[in-house]
C-alpha cells in the first residue's frame, strides 16, 4: 500500500481535511476525499476528532469505478446522505446505489472491503 500521496490540510477551527489517493496490489485506488472535525475539546491535550464530511472511491487503475462511499448528498428515500454507489469496474456504469446509514464505513474499513475485493477478483486483473 502507497499512502504517499495522501495530505492532510488544515481548514481552521481545528478541522483537518484529508486529500489524496491510497494505491494498493492489483492497480486497485482509493481516492479520499474527508473532513475531519473536532466534536469534543474537554481534554484540549487529546480533543475528540471525528469525521464529519467523506468520499473514498475505490477504482481499478485503466478501467472504471468499483465502489464510492459518500455523504456529500443525499439521495431520494434515503434517511440521511450515507451511501454505497456500486459499479461495474470493467465498464465504470453505476449498477446500484445503498443506503448505509448512520453507521458508515470508516477509511480502514473500505481498505478492508477494497483488499476483500482484490482476493476474490485477482484472477480477472
Amino acid at each position: 500500500m502507497d499512502v504517499s500521496a495522501l495530505e492532510l490540510e488544515p481548514l481552521g477551527a481545528g478541522a483537518i481535511k484529508m486529500v489524496g489517493e491510497i494505491r494498493c496490489q492489483g492497480g486497485l485506488v482509493c481516492t479520499v476525499e474527508k473532513v475531519l472535525a473536532v466534536v469534543d475539546r474537554t481534554n484540549p491535550d487529546d480533543p475528540l476528532i471525528q469525521t464529519d464530511r467523506y468520499a473514498y472511491n475505490v477504482h481499478v487503475a485503466g478501467h472504471g469505478n468499483l465502489f464510492r462511499y459518500d455523504n456529500v448528498h443525499k439521495h431520494p428515500g434515503h434517511a440521511d446522505e450515507n451511501h454505497r454507489h456500486a459499479f461495474d469496474w470493467r465498464t465504470g456504469e453505476q449498477i446500484g446505489i445503498t443506503w448505509v446509514g448512520p453507521d458508515w464505513p470508516t477509511l480502514g474499513e473500505v481498505l478492508a472491503e477494497m483488499r476483500e475485493w482484490y482476493w476474490a477478483h485477482s484472477a480477472e486483473l
